[in-house]
């Protein structure tokens, strides 16, 4: 009796051990191969490598099976466990879900990438403490927010804008980038809001990539007189990322991972805008380097200079 009360008490703090190393995310193969593994090995009798991983594993998955009766639901990426479910939950209103919606909304649009990045981990971490009604919920609510209601000022550009994209035009605009006059021909797309300004998202069809023109910054806008095809080829740019940033990097929408070597990650990208692209990019110094195509790498090292010139010596 004494042995059995042992091994229930040794069983009890392996799953807590093992708990510990998932709420931290640290449930690699092999930290919870060192929890689990006196399992086999306390009765005294030795096993070759092979049969001990198996019986290990079976041990592992038979623990995995009790915390499911508890509602923890954990799963397993190549070598590590990943819990997809907290022990205990928080009851959310549905107005606590409705913000938490607008905040994660919102955090796309933020510049800073470090400040989204933390939105993100705590919107993790709040989604793992919902039960499954509120994750219901909270995955059926629009995260797309409309911010116009902060435009009045912009209303009247707002409406032609949106317009030009219902009535399927091909557009030559003329706008402010950087204090420079750009001029673009482009079909209108759709226009979208963020909690600075309104922009109008257009597919320039010279240089085959999508672009968002805020509206302040648009000087005049004139019909072409062909009308616009449903063919769009947006641009595709491939960037290599080195160091702690190809450790930590998380893709994006429209991204995905095109090579991985030497510790280095070649990310192909797809339909951002090139303006909101170069900005990222920017901001990870000479931890990134864009390799294709070749004139948006150029375009990248013009933009660089420029920058750098700025800081010069007069």
């Amino acid at each position: 009796m004494k042995n059995n009360n042992l091994k229930l008490n040794n069983g009890c703090i392996n799953i807590f051990k093992f708990l510990m190393l998932l709420y931290n995310d640290e449930a690699d193969y092999y930290n919870v191969y060192d929890i689990f593994k006196t399992d086999i090995t306390e009765d005294g009798k030795e096993y070759d490598d092979k049969k001990l991983n198996n019986l290990i594993q079976v041990v592992i998955n038979k623990y995995i099976n009790a915390l499911k009766v508890f509602g923890v639901k954990i799963r397993k990426e190549k070598h590590k466990y990943i819990l997809d479910s907290s022990l205990y939950s928080i009851e959310y209103s549905l107005n606590d879900l409705k913000a938490l919606s607008i905040i994660i909304g919102v955090s796309k649009k933020l510049p800073d990438e470090t400040i989204a990045d933390d939105i993100r981990e705590l919107q993790s971490n709040l989604i793992l403490r919902m039960n499954n009604s509120n994750k219901n919920t909270f995955y059926s609510l629009n995260t797309y927010k409309n911010f116009s209601f902060f435009y009045t000022d912009l209303k009247d550009q707002i409406i032609k804008c949106k317009n030009y994209c219902k009535d399927n035009v091909i557009l030559d605009i003329t706008y402010l980038k950087r204090n420079k006059e750009i001029r673009c021909k482009c079909k209108p797309k759709e226009v979208t809001y963020d909690v600075k300004t309104a922009y109008l998202k257009v597919y320039d069809t010279v240089k085959n990539e999508n672009i968002e023109i805020a509206l302040p910054n648009i000087l005049s806008i004139d019909i072409m007189p062909s009308r616009s095809s449903n063919y769009e080829s947006p641009t595709t740019v491939v960037f290599k990322l080195k160091g702690r940033l190809a450790k930590t990097y998380k893709l994006k929408d429209g991204e995905k991972l095109q090579d991985k070597k030497d510790g280095e990650l070649y990310i192909c990208n797809c339909g951002e805008p090139l303006d909101k692209l170069f900005s990222r990019l920017m901001r990870y110094a000479d931890l990134c380097e864009i390799k294709t195509p070749r004139f948006i790498r150029n375009d990248m090292i013009n933009l660089i200079d420029e920058t750098i010139k700025l800081y010069d010596d007069k």
